[in-house]
């Protein structure tokens, strides 16, 4: 996706949405979790409608809607860039002045505003949404006119990184491979971090789950960075779904660990520099009902073993599959003396189990 500087995605903003009238637009672990690896239209109508602007700026403060844990799917189905987005909110990440393609596939009225930046509509329920230019926190809400349905994004517009250095404002980062592993694009270099603030920590990046969930446990300094994928929040939150169906209340998942800085993954003792962790794609997680710090006994056999990460791993394949097959890393942990069992699982684009 590309990255434009403030002034020329302005300027390319006007072409574009001459462009959209024309054409309009497609839609376009701790150790362990690299082991065992293996890789595995209808015309659009020519009559274009006047562009309508949504815009606004970046604020200092930070309104988290409602709640919708019990109807966390929306009606509604947005794509954002690459993604596809289906519950009712969402965390998208974007640089800068970047400008990303929205488009709502199954609603024939919709209103699309945007606190900060531009959402500039093309034909019919196609948008470009243009990032603001400064790093920060956005949202961009999509309702459907005629169903009241509703569905909101969260935006984290990313602080840039050129990796020069170790540390971004004084917080220790260390340094990622220069070169992508096997060339894979999923273990290219990111581009810039989210910047954690005391405003957006505890901001919904899904129904069921918090962006401080995912937080480096890294220590010290006064500013903080981070990176979530949109992918694996996605697909947390159809595992949460299906742990509920086999009977499990559970309210979120226990997040283990999320994001590591390389620095952090250094830290503590893990030597897997490709680890995913790294890259904001990857979780370590348990099911934890009665909020005990570990994973409960998924599998009803009174004891507390790895059988139940297996039994959530088996969850896992099936409800963040593709064919009942999930397209990414998937490992599971017995009980230690300072933890219980877990699961690892990422997005690193190719089949891993262990």
């Amino acid at each position: 996706m590309p990255v434009l500087p403030g002034g020329t995605a302005r300027a390319v903003a006007f072409v574009s949405v001459v462009l959209l009238f024309l054409t309009g637009y497609v839609s376009v672990t701790e150790l362990g979790d690299e082991v065992r690896a293996r890789p595995n239209g209808e015309a659009m109508a020519q009559t274009a409608p006047a562009p309508v602007i949504s815009s606004g700026v970046l604020s200092a403060s930070w309104k988290d809607d409602a709640a919708h844990e019990d109807e966390p799917r929306s009606p509604l189905r947005l794509r954002f860039g690459d993604d596809l987005i289906r519950e009712r909110v969402m965390a998208v990440s974007v640089m800068p002045g970047e400008s990303v393609p929205v488009s709502i596939g199954n609603a024939r009225s919709v209103e699309v505003t945007a606190n900060a930046g531009e959402a500039v509509q093309g034909l019919g329920n196609q948008w470009l949404y243009h990032a603001p230019d400064k790093p920060g926190t956005a949202r961009l809400t999509v309702r459907d006119t005629e169903r009241d349905a509703s569905l909101q994004l969260h935006i984290f517009v990313l602080k840039p990184w050129d990796h020069r250095g170790t540390s971004i404002e004084g917080y220790r980062i260390g340094r990622y491979q220069s070169e992508a592993r096997g060339g894979l694009e999923t273990y290219e270099r990111p581009r810039g971090f989210v910047r954690v603030t005391e405003t957006n920590r505890d901001v919904r990046v899904s129904p069921n789950f918090r962006l401080a969930q995912f937080l480096c446990k890294q220590q010290g300094g006064t500013t903080e960075f981070a990176l979530l994928d949109t992918k694996l929040i996605q697909a947390l939150e159809d595992v949460l779904a299906a742990v509920r169906e086999k009977g499990h209340d559970a309210a979120t998942l226990h997040v283990m660990s999320g994001f590591r800085t390389p620095f952090y993954n250094r830290a503590i003792g893990n030597t897997t520099i490709y680890s995913r962790h790294l890259y904001g794609d990857a979780a370590d997680v348990f099911v934890d009902v009665d909020n005990d710090g570990r994973m409960d006994d998924l599998n009803r056999d009174g004891r507390v073993t790895e059988a139940d990460a297996r039994y959530l791993a088996d969850i896992i394949e099936s409800a963040a599959g593709e064919d009942g097959t999930f397209i990414g890393g998937l490992g599971t942990y017995g009980p230690a003396s300072h933890r219980g069992p877990f699961v690892h699982l990422d997005f690193r684009g190719y089949t891993a189990r262990w």
